[in-house]
Order: C-alpha cells, then structure tokens, then sequence
C-alpha cells in the first residue's frame, strides 16, 4: 500500500537507495545522496512515498526535497522509482510538500527542471508555470501565512481545483455564473479596461438541493480563492451576539487579499424586519458590513436562500448585492445529464436511456437522481448476490427506483420558485 507523509530520519538508508538507483538517468533531475543528507541534517524539507515491503519494512519509492528561506523556497530534488512512474506519485508529492512550506510561511516555490525530466508533468498538474529553455517551474501560493491563519480560524479552505467541471447539467445557471461571477473576477484587468464592474455581492436563490452550495464552491475552486463559510448556529453559539460575530466575521476576512465569503440560509439571519423585529440588530449589521467587505477588490460575498422573498428588502437593494442569481430546479436537460454521468460509471443495460429516465423524474435535485441510481444499483447487487444470472442494473430497476423516490422538489415549490425568478432575477 502506498503512502504519502512527511520524510523521518529513518527514512534516510532507503532514500538514498533510491536516489542512487535513479542518480544515472538522464530523465532524472540530479541530486547528489551527499547533499540529500547535509540538507536533512540541516533541517531540509521532504517529502517521501513509501510502500510496505515483507520483511523489509516501509521503502521509500519517491522523493521530492526543498530548501526554504523566507518566503521563497527551492525544489532541488525529485526522485521517483522506475516501477511507480506515471501512477500520480509526483503530484501527491508536490501537494504534501506545498502544505509543509506554505505552514512554514513560504509564498513562491521554484524548481529547475530540464524538458523531458521527471517531475515535469507533476509540476505542470500542480499549477507551477514554465518558462522556454531550461524549464523554471514557479508557484506562488494563494495564501500568506498571516492569511491562512484567518482562513483556517473561521474554518475555510482552499477547494480543489476543477470543481466546475464536475457540475453536471445546469448549464443556464453556469453560464450566467460563469460569464457575470468568474470571467469578471478572474480577469480583472481586462473588465476595468472596457468599464465592467466585477460583482463583490452575489445573492443564489432557489429550491432546496438545486447547487447553490456546489456553485460558491465552484466559483472558490475555479478562481483559487479561499472559501469560508459562516454558519449561522455557529455565529449564534459564540459568546458574543450574532451581530457582533457577523461584525468581528466580515472585519477579519476583509484583511484577506481574495476570499470567497458563503452564508447559506442567509433568510434566518435577515427576515423581513417587520415580521421578526428581533432580528432588527442582524440587519442593520449586515446593512454597515456588506458595503464595506465589498469596497476593496477580491473578495466576494456569496448568500444562499430557499426563499427570497422572505429577506428583508432593504439587504437586497442594488449597491449591497450586485446579482440575484435564481438556481431552478434541474431541467430535463440538467437532469438527463445528471443521469447520464451516473450510468456511465454502472453496469446498466444498453437500452437504459438518460433522456427517458429524466421524464421520469421531474422534480429530482441530484441528491435525488444519486439515491434513486444507487436504489436500483442495490437491487442489482442483491441479484448477483442471490447467484441469478442477471447483475446488470436494468431498465425496471432503475423506473422502480425513480418511482420510490420522492422527489425534493414539489410542484408548489417550483411554481413559488418560478414567481420569485421573474420578480427578483438581477444579472
């Protein structure tokens, strides 16, 4: 089994095996075992893929080493074993290695590679950049460490890149994500140039279960920004009021060069003042924090609600939300594309048809396409576990499926969601 951690002394005998297995390869950056020991005795950074071998014990099959100073650091060693080459080592390596300097208080990374030699393509998946000739992979760190500490106190993260990509369907609401939310941001040289505004303050609403969490977190993943979520309960559980959290909140996360700001259920924290009076302060703390969050660029503020109509107007008038963004319920094109990235990974019959399946379910978020596949999986399974000749997931077990699930969205809600688009989209 192969595992990824930090480099220990007695590591040392095997590392050195593998670098003097790989020290003659032309393909392999060179880097003297002399060296490799002088630095961990110095106190190097590394980072090891090992294996358990009977008998032997752990045996390190890959190798990357750093030197740090400051705020800058150097990759001068990367070393795979010939049998584990293009399996993804490199790249598990480069990330381990990426969080112990970034903790250290490292920004740029930097590694000499000549073209062609291991560790090329690892660098490139990992978001380091070339330049011609001898191949100079660079990469800046999205976080200070001063910034990471923020982020990690009110429990945000960095996504993982290509969360976009893994959006099935929906493809009105990531346009008008992508071309109003991430274009503006990602470049925003080119949209101060022509007069675009990038958005600060984005408002999603839509039926439960329709994305708006997965979207935010796209937008996060896509720009490489930090994503924080303030929850409510948890704001209410401090030992201040809830107002004077959302202040302490929105005045520590606006310290940060980029962040993506989330609040969902964000009609708990400003009802209609006129219904729920007690939630005046909230309000009126809100009304003060989003102008000021969104006065300095990069940073982004994205609220969710079920029920837009339920927040107090006075939140959602121009100049503190630039876009009301209305997430409907799948479509039967989102659904049939939903359906089909889950019968491309089971073995179904030739003739279970995406299309057909997504008339069959209107109403489904994708939660209820996931249960409603995996049901039917189930009763495959249970077939091939009874020794029947039939295993693959059939047509009738995936319409009986469908026809078990409830869907999550009503007719009244689809047809209140349908209302409020008309009323309240702003893009």
């Amino acid at each position: 089994m192969l595992n990824v951690r930090d480099y220990l002394p007695s590591d040392l005998t095997s590392a050195v095996r593998l670098l003097e297995a790989v020290q003659d390869r032309e393909d392999t950056p060179r880097l003297d075992p002399s060296r490799f020991i002088a630095e961990m005795t110095n106190g190097g950074f590394a980072v090891v893929a090992v294996v358990q071998e009977e008998g032997v014990g752990e045996e390190v099959v890959g190798l990357v080493t750093a030197h740090a100073a400051g705020a800058e650091a150097w990759i001068y060693g990367i070393a795979i074993a010939t049998p584990w080459r293009h399996q993804g080592i490199g790249s598990a390596l480069l990330d381990r290695l990426e969080q112990r300097l970034l903790h250290g208080g490292v920004r740029r990374i930097s590694a000499l590679l000549a073209p062609g030699q291991v560790g090329e393509t690892a660098l490139t998946n990992r978001g380091f950049v070339a330049t011609d000739g001898l191949v100079l992979h660079e990469k800046t760190e999205p976080l200070a460490p001063r910034s990471l500490e923020v982020v990690e106190q009110w429990g945000g993260m960095l996504l993982p890149e290509g969360l976009w990509e893994q959006a099935a369907g929906m493809e009105r609401e990531k346009q008008v994500i992508e071309s109003r939310v991430v274009d503006p941001l990602a470049s925003p040289e080119l949209a101060e140039r022509i007069g675009l505004r990038p958005p600060s303050a984005v408002l999603l609403f839509g039926p439960p279960g329709t994305g708006k969490t997965t979207f935010a977190q796209a937008v996060a993943s896509t720009l490489r920004w930090p994503f924080v979520e303030l929850l409510p309960s948890k704001l209410a559980a401090a030992e201040g009021t809830l107002a004077s959290e959302l202040r302490r909140a929105f005045v520590e996360l606006a310290e940060l060069e980029h962040v993506v700001l989330f609040i969902d259920e964000f009609d708990e924290l400003v009802p209609a003042r006129e219904g729920r009076p007690a939630s005046a302060g909230v309000v009126n703390e809100l009304l003060k924090s989003i102008p000021e969050f969104r006065s300095r660029p990069g940073r982004l503020l994205v609220c969710a609600t079920n029920f837009v109509d339920t927040i107090d107007p006075a939140v959602l008038r121009p100049g503190r939300f630039d876009l009301l963004i209305g997430i409907g319920p799948p479509d039967k094109a989102a659904r049939a594309a939903l359906w089909g990235r889950h019968l491309e990974q089971m073995d179904v019959a030739e003739d279970a048809d995406p299309s057909t399946l997504a008339d069959v379910s209107a109403g489904f978020t994708a939660g209820d396409i996931d249960l409603a596949a995996q049901r039917a999986a189930v009763a495959a399974f249970q077939r091939a576990r009874g020794g029947q000749d039939s295993t693959r997931i059939e047509v009738p077990d995936l319409t009986s499926s469908v026809a078990a699930t409830k869907p999550s969205i009503s007719a009244w809600m689809r047809e209140r969601f349908a209302t409020q688009l008309e009323e309240y989209s702003r893009v």
